[in-house]
């Protein structure tokens, strides 16, 4: 929510001073009492100070598959490819919220849906010096389809930064992790005989991010109406992490080779890296949010730079554009 404080401390300073030196008549209550009731400034004011219960659904589109929160993990995807997540949430005014979101993309020329989240969060709503959120995110995928979605399955995510100064400073802090088995048929030809077999791959991972940002949120309100207002928030992000991917290959040939009891063959099928916990890369993220009445639009860009020695591309793009409507 667009935060309003600056006005309504204008607001109740002039209300106070002009109300010690003025007396209405009932009539000129009655009048600025509609008035107050009418304006749609009040009604933001009123939401401002008591926050409400409320649902969104959404439609987003992307280039992002990794994690439905942090888009440092969202970087580091080997590929890039069109998404589409429709949502649905729910806020409780204390601050508790569920996010449900589907992922729709295209495989060999047909679209269809191949993993699901959920998402409990909670947030700080009523101070005044800091923001807070918590979240967790289960990753539900779709049989068949082990491939092409996300290898994290279990996420934890938060973040936390102060409200008051001009700059922003926080920091956040991530923990995923997940695994997943995919099967693939092949059909070969080993020594002139023809091999029809099939590949069991198990693939594990586990990733420790965090990062300390700065940040200054721009508000503007009333640009095409009485019901609109816009937020524009830059972030310069310094990212750190730590990432273990292992991943084991089983079938009839390795099976047999191992079965030598042959030192030469003893890891055949297996892969394993482990990075340990360093600065990994320098972020800029931009997150856009133009509301008008009950409907939202947000454009959000996040452009990230490895920063250690790498022969894989260091440049990353994430970009998404959602559109909402509260109720």
């Amino acid at each position: 929510m667009l935060r309003l404080t600056g006005t309504i401390v204008f607001l109740l300073v002039f209300y106070s001073g002009f109300a010690q030196k003025t007396t209405f008549t009932e009539a000129e209550k009655a009048t600025l009492d509609s008035m107050f009731q009418d304006d749609e400034f009040m009604n933001m004011l009123k939401t401002a100070l008591n926050p409400k219960s409320y649902f969104i659904v959404s439609a987003g589109i992307g280039n992002s598959y990794f994690s439905t929160r942090n888009k440092q993990i969202n970087a580091s995807q080997l590929e890039s490819k069109m998404v589409i997540t429709p949502s649905v949430a729910y806020f409780h005014k204390s601050g508790l919220a569920i996010t449900a979101t589907a992922f729709l993309s295209e495989f060999n020329g047909q679209s269809d849906f191949y993993q699901y989240s959920l998402s409990p969060s909670y947030s700080l709503t009523k101070s005044k010096k800091i923001s807070a959120t918590l979240s967790y995110t289960h990753m539900f995928t779709r049989n068949g389809y082990e491939g092409y979605a996300s290898p994290i399955k279990n996420e934890f995510y938060g973040n936390i930064y102060l409200k008051k100064p001009w700059l922003q400073p926080g920091i956040s802090l991530g923990l995923s992790g997940g695994r997943y088995t995919d099967y693939r048929r092949f059909d070969t030809v080993i020594n002139g005989i023809r091999r029809i077999f099939t590949d069991t791959a198990k693939t594990r991972l586990t990733a420790l991010s965090m990062n300390a940002f700065i940040q200054h949120e721009f508000e503007y309100y009333k640009l095409l109406s009485k019901k609109d207002g816009i937020s524009i928030k830059p972030q310069l992000i310094l990212n750190a992490g730590s990432q273990k991917f292992t991943i084991v290959h089983t079938n009839p040939l390795i099976t047999r080779l191992k079965a030598r009891n042959s030192v030469r063959f003893k890891n055949l099928g297996a892969k394993s890296d482990k990075s340990s916990f360093n600065i990994q890369s320098l972020a800029f993220n931009l997150d856009v949010n133009y509301v008008i009445g009950k409907f939202g639009f947000e454009p959000q860009v996040y452009l990230d730079y490895y920063l250690p020695e790498t022969t894989d591309q260091r440049f990353t793009a994430v970009y998404s554009f959602v559109i909402s409507y509260a109720f």
